[in-house]
């Protein structure tokens, strides 16, 4: 695939553009867009390549969803942005003062959850994606702070990141946690399990 890339690339049926997305669908490796593309720019290449890479991975971590503890079963609840909307739509029915609503889990048959049901997916959803979102956008300062081109290209969505980049992390999470905390306290329907 890399000769085939790189042949076309040569003889301009693909741009650059072309030879990142083949890297992100996992095609060729993000070296080989680097050395396709010529090494005068390799460290950029490698990172725009690198930072489209954990993008997706946060973005597909994020919508792969969550699963929630509802009476003696777990319901899973996928996270798309179409789902996100709902589950906040959901979640506003209880902020308005709605003691239950009908909903629908993955796979499954739409049910009637309860207010402390409907905030227990909210909060879970939340904490899943604030904790990504957060992690993604610390991944992507560490990446932008490398300079040498398999650092760069040995990072991956999930790796721990080093210091300070950690602390900040955990402190941001501790931020979005304790203003979780308020809103629970202030709607007063979520018992933590």
């Amino acid at each position: 695939m890399k000769k085939k890339l790189m042949d076309m690339y040569k003889s301009g049926v693909v741009e650059a553009s072309g030879l990142f997305k083949a890297a992100v669908r996992g095609w060729i490796t993000i070296a080989d867009v680097a050395e396709i593309l010529g090494d005068e720019n390799a460290t950029e290449t490698v990172r725009t390549a690198k930072l489209a890479e954990i993008s997706r991975m946060c973005n597909v971590t994020i919508e792969s969803g969550v699963d929630v503890q509802i009476g003696d079963r777990i319901d899973h609840f996928n996270l798309s942005n179409n789902d996100q909307n709902n589950i906040d739509s959901l979640f506003k029915v209880v902020e308005l003062g709605g003691t239950e609503y009908i909903y629908q889990a993955d796979g499954g048959k739409c049910s009637v959850y309860s207010a402390e049901e409907i905030t227990s997916i909210y909060v879970t959803a939340q904490r899943h994606i604030t904790k990504n979102t957060a992690y993604h956008n610390a991944l992507k300062q560490y990446v932008n702070s490398l300079s040498d081109v398999d650092e760069i290209s040995a990072v991956k969505y999930g790796d721990e990141l080093p210091a300070p980049y950690k602390e900040e992390l955990l402190t941001k999470l501790a931020v979005a946690e304790e203003q979780m905390q308020v809103i629970l306290n202030r709607i007063g329907v979520y018992k933590e399990s």
